[in-house]
């Protein structure tokens, strides 16, 4: 009867006029980053974490640079003519016939080299502590490693014998092993083989040195940062960025430690900048401090967290909106030319004239914090502008500053966000100020020309930026009622069409997280992915596939060579309505929820090119998990929401009929699809090649809000984790740590309970089962 009742609702008159934009049809990948920390099962499963982070990093390893040239790229001196770098006067034979048994004696042996006396170091201004034993207590959970050596400045107070490690301010990590586990061959050009060696513990050791560059910078404001890798008697430098790691070529200590003097003595010798820390970022006073936790009280961080003052760089020239790069010549131009480093960098910025004076913003913990060692390294934060003095500040309005790496092969999001504000878009974020951070581009594109690499894969520059808006959303799983929801959801489907018919923009990642919850509706978030429908073909374009692979067409799961279609972006509006009306809305299938997520969301197969949306076929052609079919018995059917259950009801046959349309276009012949069930038939003459558009499904959205929704039916988690007591992960480094398969955990499907505390619900998280992971994966660099 619900199929009759809605077939009536599926054929609207059509109109199918589109220039698509034209995008690289290149493989779609899945990222551990991409996992949505709120709810990630073992968060402190570091072995799971590593294999994540290696994956992640694999082909941006940039090697192998000789170590006179490593020096001279990333830490060069301003030397005048027949003038000698001075080193502090320690034995360059210092390590030989040292024959360490354990990683504490190689411990011993570098603190010995390190320090003169416990108190005095061989390097100015800087000291070394052994945080190899107890782990940040500010850090979040799978957040907490300890790395066997963090750099601190001399009178860093932060560090105490109680709290030896302190990721928030420690200057520089370094990792010892007593034995020589190699992860790089420096003759990989010479044998044909790639410089990644393929070992299990190459892989782990990798993971684990990437993890540390992760936690880093999630904690501190970088533009990038250097690590010693010592595993004796032989020792590499890298410097990480967030588009590559740069690797020495490996050194001998015991026949020279040399290199590892020069090191530390330029490193101690360099300014903030050049150590890699973002000088636009700076802590706040105390009575910045204090007027900032009152007025963002709301938003206070669970771990603790220090205020920072950002500036933000208001760029206003419509030029440089046209042709952003322009703004970054002289950067550009420095870091290809033959004098690469940070040197060079601060020469660029001097010639940077007339860089504009910046607005100042107090900000109090990032609401995310970048989960991978690559890509944009998104990070929002509500805000509080104190350009014009505290006293203002205190009844300025709350807004909302998002900073990211953003690729020179993507439109810049702020021009983006211009073009929409100009246009008089509504339901999307509104543009207060924002521009490129002077001369904070990323080098390891430039490193890896100088040095000559030919393998690996291709490296995108990326240029900061930091931006402010007017909307402070909420994430939309917060909502208080399921209307709420949908309302939200439909305010982000009106700025998609908004977009596309006054600024023929396409969004590109209609996912979840990119919807928000605001006053009296939502709004779609992050334009970072937009792209014009008639860009050209040969313009400038990201490596990889974009969208969150949760909410992606089923067409764009599977690979399809195409470029990126509104109908596309329609389909993940779909999509995530029915994501979170099934995790967090009471109906008939919460005892099933263990097989529709995964098999629904997750589907995938990893055949040299990852591949899905078999699942949410069979969803869409077949009725399976939540249909009518044999298999998944009763329809779906929300408790006391009559307007959602019959809203999927009524999309899904719109789907159906999409891709029986599109079958017909490419096999008229096709005989089966003719007959499908619930459908009437379609001539294959009348088929378009065109896109759908925003008018076909913007009936089903106005016809489903007037019928009459439930009220205070807010988000409640359907699916609880209750872990057996066997898939504890052990704490990084310890013997429990296992390189088989990650262990196992059960599921639990039950309603909410009315009784549990805020408190509870919080720590709810989703956990595994067999080879699914609750993954919402990114498809480009994060």
């Amino acid at each position: 009867m619900l199929t009759q009742e809605v077939e009536a609702l599926v054929s609207p008159p059509r109109k199918r006029t589109i220039d698509p934009a034209l995008v690289q049809a290149t493989p779609v990948s899945r990222k551990y980053s991409g996992i949505i920390q709120t709810q990630t099962l073992d968060p402190d499963d570091f072995k799971k974490k590593r294999a994540g982070m290696c994956q992640e990093m694999s082909g941006y390893w940039v090697g192998p640079c000789e170590v006179d040239d490593f020096f001279e790229l990333t830490m060069p001196l301003d030397l005048k003519e027949g003038e000698a770098e001075e080193l502090p006067n320690i034995d360059e034979k210092f390590f030989a016939r040292k024959k360490p048994a354990n990683e504490d004696e190689v411990y011993a042996e570098f603190a010995s080299f390190f320090m003169k006396t416990p108190e005095e170091s061989h390097f100015e201004g800087l000291k070394m502590v052994d945080s190899s034993r107890h782990a940040d207590p500010d850090s979040k959970a799978g957040s907490k490693v300890k790395p066997d050596v963090g750099i601190h400045k001399t009178d860093d107070a932060s560090v105490t014998v109680a709290t030896p490690t302190r990721l928030g301010s420690a200057l520089s990590p370094a990792e010892l092993k007593k034995r020589l586990l190699e992860l790089f061959n420096d003759l990989a050009k010479k044998l044909g083989v790639s410089f990644e060696i393929d070992t299990d513990e190459a892989r782990d050791a990798r993971g684990q040195l990437a993890t540390y560059a992760v936690e880093y910078c999630a904690r501190q404001h970088r533009t990038h940062l250097f690590l010693v890798y010592i595993y004796f008697p032989h020792a590499r430098f890298i410097r990480f960025d967030r588009c590559g790691a740069l690797v020495s070529t490996k050194f001998d200590l015991s026949q020279d430690c040399t290199p590892l003097i020069r090191f530390y003595s330029r490193f101690s010798k360099m300014t903030d900048a050049q150590r890699g820390y973002d000088t636009t970022v700076a802590l706040a006073s105390d009575e910045e401090t204090k007027l900032a936790q009152e007025r963002l009280k709301e938003w206070e961080p669970k771990h603790e967290r220090p205020v920072f003052k950002m500036d933000v760089y208001d760029d206003k020239v419509e030029e440089q909106a046209e042709d952003n790069d322009e703004a970054h010549i002289k950067a550009e131009v420095c870091v290809n030319d033959a004098d690469v480093g940070p040197k060079t960098i601060q020469a660029a910025d001097n010639d940077i004239k007339e860089t504009p004076k910046p607005r100042k913003f107090l900000v109090w913990g990032s609401l995310a914090d970048p989960e991978s060692p690559l890509g944009r390294a998104t990070r929002g934060y509500p805000a509080l502008e104190v350009t014009d003095g505290l006293e203002k500040a205190k009844d300025a309005p709350i807004v909302f500053l998002k900073e990211q790496w953003r690729s020179k092969a993507l439109r810049p999001e702020i021009d983006t966000l211009r073009e929409l504000k100009k246009a008089d878009v509504k339901h999307v974020p509104t543009l207060l100020c924002g521009g490129d951070l002077p001369g904070q581009v990323t080098q390891t594109d430039a490193f890896a020309a100088k040095i000559g690499r030919t393998e690996g894969k291709p490296i995108d520059r990326r240029f900061h930026v930091r931006f402010v808006v007017k909307e402070v959303g909420r994430p939309i799983e917060r909502f208080s009622s399921s209307k709420e929801m949908f309302q939200a959801v439909y305010d982000a489907f009106q700025g998609h069409k908004q977009a596309y018919e006054k600024c023929k923009l396409l969004h590109r990642d209609v996912s979840g997280g990119n919807i928000l919850l605001v006053t009296n509706g939502g709004l779609l978030n992050d334009w970072d992915m937009a792209v014009k429908v008639n860009e050209d073909k040969r313009g400038p374009r990201a490596h990889e596939r974009t969208g969150t692979w949760a909410f992606m067409s089923i067409d764009l799961l599977r690979g399809e060579r195409r470029p990126h279609k509104i109908s596309d972006d329609l389909e993940s509006f779909f999509w995530v309505v029915l994501y979170y009306s099934l995790l967090y809305l009471p109906h008939n299938k919460v005892g099933t929820l263990g097989d529709i997520i995964p098999a629904i969301f997750e589907q995938y197969t990893s055949f040299g090119e990852t591949k899905g949306g078999q699942g949410k076929h069979i969803v869409v052609m077949e009725g399976d998990y939540i249909g009518d079919s044999t298999s998944s018995g009763a329809r779906l059917e929300f408790d006391g929401c009559k307007p959602l259950t019959r809203f999927v009801a009524t999309f899904l046959l719109k789907l159906k009929r999409w891709r029986v349309e599109a079958s017909l276009a490419r096999n008229p012949a096709d005989e089966d699809i003719l007959c499908a069930e619930d459908l009437n038939p379609i001539s294959p003459s009348a088929q378009s090649v065109q896109d759908h558009q925003h008018q076909e499904i913007e009936f089903i959205w106005n016809a489903t809000f007037s019928q009459t929704w439930p009220v205070n039916d807010g988000a409640k988690l359907q699916m609880l984790k209750e872990p057996t007591p066997t898939a504890q992960a052990p704490e990084e480094g310890t013997a429990a740590e296992s390189k088989e398969h990650p262990p196992n955990a059960c599921w639990s499907f039950r309603r909410s309970k009315d009784e549990e505390t805020p408190e509870d619900k919080e720590k709810h998280t989703l956990t595994t089962h067999k080879w699914y992971r609750y993954w919402l994966v990114r498809s480009i660099l994060p």
